[in-house]
């Protein structure tokens, strides 16, 4: 109660013109913590005020104040929320440039060996889809290793080397695209295949992505020059912190 009565005092204000609490208790090392303490005064007194408990000692903070911090952050926050805003149409709008620029033209090595598995492409299967798309893409400038089966031509590295990369299944296709399917038990060999603007391609040409029943692992590549990576141009969707 004494120390209540010497921090009011401090602040300079009477016990009359107050209500509320200062909660004391002694810490191990035997220092005093306080709770934070609201006290309300009367009208002839103005606004309420809140005591805050450092180690320094007591800090006041009127109602006006904090109301002023509020606003404060409020307005902060919208700047970035502003920020944001901005950063976001650019990226959607370099997005679509880079977009509109990476399709492959006809004279685009892609665009070659899609065109070429096409016109050399079976009515049905002969079990040599690795050879069929292997010459295809050398026919377009690639360069790689040949590999026995087709499965082999992503987990050896063969389109990385040739200068493929790895995108999401989930990508709509664009012409040059190859798929790799993984070996089964059935299909030790796997299969590969390319994608001609219209249709998959093997050595013939498939009604739809995959030429099996039922689900099977794969992976999709596309040659490196046409992939859309906003991180390898830089842009970020950050707000600096200023």
């Amino acid at each position: 109660m004494k120390q209540a009565l010497l921090i009011l005092s401090v602040l300079g204000m009477g016990i009359a013109q107050t209500s509320g609490a200062v909660e004391t208790t002694f810490q191990p090392n035997n220092t005093l913590s306080h709770t934070i303490t609201n006290i309300s005064t009367s009208a002839n007194y103005g606004s309420s005020r809140n005591i805050y408990s450092t180690n320094s000692g007591a800090y006041v903070s009127s109602n006006d104040e904090i109301s002023q911090a509020i606003d404060n952050l409020s307005a902060h926050a919208k700047q970035k929320e502003y920020q944001l805003a901005s950063l976001t149409s650019r990226l959607s709008y370099e997005q679509r440039q880079q977009q509109a620029s990476s399709v492959p033209d006809r004279y685009s090595a892609p665009a070659i060996a899609a065109a070429n598995a096409s016109r050399v492409a079976l009515s049905s299967s002969s079990g040599y889809c690795a050879r069929y798309v292997r010459k295809a893409l050398q026919s377009a400038g690639y360069e790689f290793t040949p590999n026995p089966s087709a499965y082999q031509y992503a987990s050896r590295g063969t389109l990385a080397q040739a200068g493929f990369t790895k995108i999401s299944n989930n990508t709509q296709p664009q012409v040059g695209d190859v798929v790799v399917y993984d070996r089964t038990s059935r299909r030790p060999h796997g299969h590969i295949q390319i994608f001609d603007g219209n249709d998959w391609v093997s050595d013939f040409r498939q009604n739809s992505i995959s030429p099996y029943s039922g689900h099977h692992n794969y992976t999709t590549w596309r040659d490196s020059k046409y992939v859309d990576d906003a991180s390898d141009r830089g842009i970020y969707l950050a707000m600096a912190d200023k």
